[in-house]
């Protein structure tokens, strides 16, 4: 039975409680769900956890959503349209900016990451707190924006 929406949420936070980082694990959940599920594509997303390289710029939540987004409907070719892909990548920004009210990990959780005592936040609770909810949100909204889109 394929998972629905609200399980790919499930299972991306799963990854993320195993130690994946939060784009591997959207990467992964989304990927798998969309029969993708190639290591490679889970490997391109390791660099963007905790908001690129652990600085706290672009959610990797939001990265891993996109990264899936463009394996399933980017272009190869020059001639290949790429409005269906923007539009559903427009959409998809613009619910997580309602619900999370940026893009920024380091807006979404309130600490910095470069700092010890962030990190220290981030391991303890935080993790929990704020980012499972950005990372099942993420997870969730892509596949359902990549289901209504096809």
């Amino acid at each position: 039975m394929k998972e629905t929406g609200h399980d790919i949420g499930k299972a991306a936070v799963s990854y993320f409680t195993c130690g994946f980082n939060c784009a591997e694990s959207v990467t992964k959940a989304l990927c798998e769900e969309l029969g993708m599920g190639r290591d490679d594509v889970v490997k391109m997303a390791t660099p963007f956890g905790s908001g690129i390289a652990g600085k706290g710029h672009l959610c990797g939540a939001v990265t891993g959503a996109m990264i899936s987004l463009g394996l399933c409907r980017g272009r190869v070719t020059l001639k290949e349209d790429r409005g269906s892909c923007n539009k559903v990548s427009g959409r998809f920004i613009d619910e997580f900016m309602t619900e999370f009210h940026s893009v920024s990990c380091r807006d979404i959780i309130g600490v910095d990451l470069q700092t010890d005592e962030g990190r220290k936040q981030q391991r303890e609770h935080l993790r929990y707190e704020k980012c499972y909810p950005v990372v099942k949100f993420a997870a969730e909204r892509m596949y359902s924006l990549i289901r209504s889109s096809r």
